[in-house]
């Protein structure tokens, strides 16, 4: 039987839902599912699928444990050179990227730690769940082993400073994306035309985001060769291996169903995420004293948590709009589910320098049939088109969000037509069942026993 281990940096995270619906669907595949954790669970909010994986999961030791440098003595007797070769890597590699090279290092111990307890667990394939950190660790494992490895790559982990990617990415068996844009990013950098992506890109705030602090955005112009989908896999002629496969993170359409909305005259406005930078959370608040000053009768709920809570708190009591704008912390997507159903319009005001990808709150928002009101991003389009499955505005412009917001708030016949249109892309290319079975399908090809 194939034994899949999947590594991640965390597990369970709150914000990492999307990877938590993916994790179990292949656990409902023909390998049996393990999964590494190099950090342990810290969250104080735990999403109820995430407690059916608890006992699937294997914690790191602390550094000083025996267990841990136990597995470092067993690879030094019966394997030195790699075991050296493998810190070697990570020094020459790393060298010109200072904060990188410690964080690896630092990842080191439990790297080997890991890859001793997927030989004891006779683990058949590796796979990293982020381009970063789990996909380094994935590949001195697989150097340590000769357990073959994948890697999953979606934001901010293929577009800021990365530079091993490529490496990482040819050392793959196969590597899963989750947009047709990102796909033809990495084919360009593989092809050698994708180098901004270890340059920042102007504009961007210092310590923004993590390790997007040094962000850019690829353009590329290569097409899947392949009918647009859920799934496509390409082939280019110039790069037989590793296959780039493109698999769209899903949403259950049964746990975020639409119900029908209310006919009250308050406008319920809703936000949901991390409180990042990234999010332009204070664009929203700013719209929201443009409808104060309006007179259009509305509530704007933004439900999660992080670090920007104190500074947006004290924004909305600065702009006199306590009672009218509600920060939930965070919240489990059981309740984040009814949120969206029981939302008029639904709004991310991100900002393109320091995100990437489809936001999935706008996935979960148009299952449920709530209309969107976005940003641009250029895989965006994968989604969203203005006027038709939602409604795009420029970023940084909070009196374009609070037009966007009364403009459709005074038309319902917009707003249904959005939210069904909205929804029948996201039932075509994004639903879990239609998702999750093909990327079951790509494991139980490449993943053998």
């Amino acid at each position: 039987m194939s034994r899949l281990a999947c590594i991640m940096s965390q597990f369970p995270r709150y914000d990492e839902a999307f990877i938590l619906r993916e994790l179990v669907e292949l656990s409902k595949g023909p390998s049996e599912l393990l999964i590494l954790s190099l950090r342990p669970c810290r969250d104080r909010v735990m999403h109820e699928q995430a407690k059916s994986l608890l006992s699937k999961t294997v914690y790191a030791p602390f550094l000083w444990s025996r267990y841990l440098w136990r597995s470092h003595g067993w690879f030094l007797r019966r394997r030195p050179r790699v075991y050296w070769g493998a810190l070697g890597w990570i020094l020459s590699r790393h060298a010109r990227h200072p904060v990188i090279l410690v964080k690896t290092l630092a990842f080191f111990p439990k790297t080997v730690h890991f890859a001793k307890v997927a030989l004891e667990r006779e683990v058949t394939h590796l796979h990293a769940g982020w381009a970063t950190y789990p996909a380094a660790c994935a590949l001195l494992m697989s150097r340590l082993t000769d357990i073959p490895y994948s890697l999953a790559g979606h934001a901010h982990d293929l577009y800021t400073t990365n530079p091993t990617l490529a490496e990482k990415i040819r050392g793959a068996r196969f590597v899963v994306t989750c947009t047709e844009e990102n796909k033809r990013y990495l084919e360009q950098l593989l092809n050698g035309h994708a180098g901004r992506v270890l340059r920042p890109r102007p504009g961007t705030p210092a310590a923004s985001f993590g390790e997007a602090k040094r962000a850019g955005v690829a353009d590329g112009s290569a097409g899947c060769r392949e009918a647009p989908g859920p799934l496509c896999v390409t082939r280019p002629a110039e790069l037989p291996t590793p296959r780039i496969v493109v698999s769209y993170h899903g949403v259950d359409l049964s746990r975020f169903a639409a119900v029908p909305k209310s006919t009250s005259a308050l406008c319920r406005l809703l936000a949901v995420g991390s409180l990042l930078p990234c999010k332009g959370y204070e664009t929203l608040i700013d719209s929201c004293r443009l409808l104060a000053e309006r007179a259009v009768p509305f509530h704007c709920t933004i439900a999660g948590g992080g670090p920007l809570e104190g500074a947006l708190r004290r924004l909305i009591e600065r702009h006199g709009l306590r009672g009218q704008v509600e920060i939930t912390g965070y919240v489990t997507q059981e309740r984040v589910a009814s949120l969206y159903q029981h939302a008029h319009l639904f709004a991310l005001p991100l900002r393109s320098q320091i995100h990437w990808g489809i936001p999935n709150v706008l996935i979960e928002a148009l299952a449920t049939k709530t209309p969107v009101i976005c940003c641009g991003l250029p895989s965006m389009r994968e989604l969203v088109e203005h006027g038709t499955s939602g409604w795009i505005i420029p970023e940084n412009d909070p009196p374009a969000l609070a037009d966007a917001v009364t403009s459709l708030w005074r038309d319902p016949v917009l707003r249904v037509r959005l939210g069904e249109a909205g929804y029948r892309r996201v039932a075509e290319r994004f639903a879990l069942e239609v998702t999750g079975a093909r990327l079951r399908a790509v494991f139980a090809e490449w993943v053998v026993g």
